[in-house]
């Protein structure tokens, strides 16, 4: 079984294993387990069908003006795009850096992004899984790029710390992936940051929300990056369902709360039933576990496919190596079948 780019592949993955998408149990996309907020379903079941008959309202003020005001940034700092990685290949054609830091492990598709842009890729190994800052040397890149909370490891680098880090480094352009910071928002390097020149804070909607099948997703950057990046994009980047499905999101602020609630019940819950088995998930501080495992992670996700469950392999990830699965956060019940099959294979 070929390892996938991205996890959340429930199609293709149907396909090969013969199943309907409803008989699987996908713990390789990291998505809010509630999954997407009434008020998006109601939208789409109720959706004028001349939404689709006209080009998409690009300036969508409502939208922008929702997405300043959670974050207190100015307007003419803030991009849309069609998902996270598209604005992450949107920030580096902007930024234009040479040699691009990347800690290591990093999400697959920051390398792929670096290649496409035709920048080398300078990696900084993270010592037993973990980033250092005061050890960071970033003298041999002009752009770094981070992830916080980092993915796979789930590491949260705190605001305070990073801020004087970016602060005695001002030379370097930056990107901030930021992708799972609705579970640690206080955290956040938003608005402060965007006073810094040639730096790009990436947010994502699709996984708080859980409607990765709406490609919409959001930076921030300084005013002049801002302003390149949206030079470079291409016209009409989102969709019109997606721009409405976007905003309904945001306002559904119940949601928000039952979506944290949630988390804080089930991360250390799926941390202890791992622990029963004698497993040692990493701490982490979003809706995920890199876990080791003591065979070879792509046999157990192999086995565990057969039986209509999903899991990440890490054997292609760069940093990491084919010791290690990596489970994205579920409720209760599914959490349990995960369990029962991972005792029996292991």
């Amino acid at each position: 079984m070929a390892e996938p780019l991205h996890g959340g592949r429930i199609h293709a993955m149907a396909r090969e294993l013969g199943h309907s998408t409803e008989k699987l149990l996908d713990f390789s996309a990291n998505l809010n387990p509630l999954g997407p907020p009434e008020g998006v379903m109601e939208l789409l079941r109720n959706a004028d069908p001349g939404l689709v008959a006209a080009y998409p309202d690009s300036d969508t003020p409502s939208l922008r003006a929702a997405l300043c005001a959670r974050h207190g940034a100015d307007l003419d700092s803030l991009v849309l795009g069609s998902g996270g990685a598209s604005l992450l290949f949107l920030a580096l054609r902007a930024l234009a850096p040479r040699r691009v830091l990347v800690p290591q492990p990093c999400f697959r598709e920051q390398p792929r992004a670096v290649a496409a842009c035709n920048a080398e890729l300078v990696p900084l190994p993270m010592q037993d899984l973990k980033l250092n800052l005061q050890s960071l040397d970033v003298s041999g890149g002009d752009a770094l790029l981070l992830t916080n909370p980092h993915n796979p490891t789930g590491q949260l680098l705190s605001r305070t710390k990073l801020s004087i880090w970016i602060q005695d480094h001002p030379d370097i352009a930056l990107i901030v992936d930021e992708a799972f910071m609705d579970y640690a928002r206080a955290e956040s390097l938003l608005p402060e940051l965007l006073a810094r020149p040639r730096t790009v804070i990436l947010r994502s909607l699709t996984k708080f929300y859980a409607m990765p099948g709406l490609r919409v997703g959001y930076a921030f950057a300084d005013t002049a990056t801002a302003a390149r990046m949206a030079d470079l994009q291409e016209g009409w980047p989102v969709g019109q369902l997606e721009l409405l499905a976007a905003e309904a999101a945001l306002h559904d602020r119940g949601y928000e709360k039952l979506s944290l609630a949630a988390f804080a019940e089930d991360l250390p819950a799926f941390e202890a039933e791992l622990r029963s088995l004698g497993l040692e998930p990493l701490l982490s501080h979003a809706p995920f576990l890199l876990l080791p495992v003591p065979v070879s992670g792509t046999e157990l996700a192999g086995r565990l496919a057969a039986e209509g469950i999903l899991v990440r392999t890490c054997a292609q990830w760069p940093g990491l190596g084919d010791g290690y699965i990596r489970l994205a956060l579920r409720r209760s019940p599914d959490r349990g079948r995960l369990i029962e099959a991972l005792a029996q294979h292991l």
